[in-house]
């Protein structure tokens, strides 16, 4: 048997994740793309370059910001974010939405004021690489800005913990090996080791997401992909699946008025090119 492509099997979840992702009237993505756009520092009139923008979460603040005088460029391999991007972006001329590899962006050197990338460095086959060659497309004094996932806290370890030992039941075996946490502040400091960058400063969110239902939560969790976790699951055996992941939210997120809140860590890390 021939093993999928590691990318391809990943753009092809976020395709079918596409026509749902952050849809769900859930906010998780929204307020951390809000927040890389501020202390990236994005000012009117300049150029931003966005990868792996998905369905907007950082392109489209990151297009208020700059205005009509500025000019924004999405990047994202799954065509059907693309193309729903795209649409909500059809009245924003100063908006571009395009198919292409993010790990490797075909622009000339020195293009961009700021170089976004939100919750998709870690899947990149080699990160550290990626962030040396995201720095080239900076002019002087340019910055780039990244989004991942923070070390979570004893109790949010615990649910991680038993979700994944609830769901692993239902799914069928990973040939991927762990590698390093990506949520961890050495992981993301090691990025900019061997990059043109200078000025790397991190700074640590919460963002706390409600579900007034355990069937909200899943229908959540679907619409963002989990690739992971959720797209190891067959679509006969995700109602077992479902129910194990309730007794999992029950035991761990349950409030005591109903329903379920998730607190989850989040780092933005910043960084700028040298003048």
């Amino acid at each position: 048997m021939t093993d999928v492509d590691p990318k391809a099997r990943i753009a092809g979840v976020f395709d079918r994740a596409a026509p749902t992702y952050e849809q769900t009237g859930v906010e998780f993505f929204a307020p951390p793309g809000r927040a890389l756009v501020a202390r990236a520092g994005v000012r009117t009139g300049e150029r931003v370059l966005d990868l792996g923008c998905g369905r907007g979460s950082v392109l489209f603040p990151a297009a208020r910001a700059v205005g009509p005088t500025g000019a924004v460029v999405g990047v994202d391999f799954a065509p059907a974010m693309v193309a729903a991007t795209a649409e909500a972006a059809k009245d924003l001329p100063w908006v571009r939405v395009t198919s292409g590899d993010a790990e490797f962006p075909e622009f000339p050197p020195g293009s961009f004021d700021v170089v976004t990338a939100g919750f998709m460095v870690f899947f990149l086959s080699d990160p550290a690489a990626a962030v040396a060659r995201w720095a080239g497309l900076l002019r002087p004094g340019g910055r780039l800005a990244l989004s991942t996932f923070a070390e979570a806290t004893a109790a949010g370890q615990a649910f991680l913990a038993d979700r994944a030992a609830a769901l692993a039941r239902f799914q069928t075996p990973d040939p991927a090996t762990a590698g390093p946490s990506s949520a961890s502040r050495e992981w993301v400091a090691a990025l900019f080791a061997d990059a043109d960058l200078t000025d790397v400063t991190m700074t640590e969110m919460t963002v706390e997401t409600f579900f007034d239902t355990g069937e909200r939560y899943w229908t959540w969790w679907l619409s963002i992909g989990s690739p992971h976790q959720l797209a190891r699951v067959p679509a006969e055996r995700r109602p077992a699946a479902r129910a194990a992941l309730t007794a999992v939210l029950d035991a761990h997120l349950r409030q005591p008025g109903g329903g379920y809140r998730m607190v989850t860590p989040m780092r933005l890390t910043v960084a700028r090119r040298p003048d």
